[in-house]
């Protein structure tokens, strides 16, 4: 794996990766909290302190890592998500007439509407959650 230097600390290897070379350092100051509270940030972030200080000081704000509870969250608002549109498309291809016969039995409109408010519903209880 042959690498030659490039401007900026940059080095690319065979792949064409670039893989930056961090040379100089940032130093602050910090109170025993400041530094705990840091360390704790970084943390719920999943990044070192080094990353998570470099970051925010480039005007970044890194968020915290989803619990394994807000990732299962996530999937399931994405599978109804995608279940919403293979549901739009179902309904896209039914002949115009046939579609018009569905939609103008109001026993059938009224089962739709309770079924769609029931998925509204969750998906708004999923992204409540989320963003709490």
């Amino acid at each position: 794996m042959k690498k030659k230097n490039n401007t900026d600390n940059e080095v690319d290897d065979e792949n064409d990766k670039k893989v930056i070379r961090r040379t100089l350092r940032l130093e602050a100051r910090a109170t025993e909290q400041e530094y705990a509270k840091a360390a704790e940030l970084a943390k719920t972030c999943g990044l070192s302190m080094s990353n998570y200080v470099r970051r925010t000081a480039l005007g970044q704000h890194p968020r915290q890592r989803l619990s394994e509870r807000e990732v299962e969250a996530l999937c399931s608002l994405t599978d109804a998500r995608g279940d919403l549109i293979r549901i739009a498309a179902a309904v896209k291809s039914i002949q115009a007439d046939r579609r018009a016969m569905y939609f103008s039995d109001t026993r059938f409109v009224e089962q739709w509407m309770r079924a769609a408010t029931q998925l509204i519903n969750r998906w708004n209880q999923i992204e409540n959650y989320l963003t709490e």
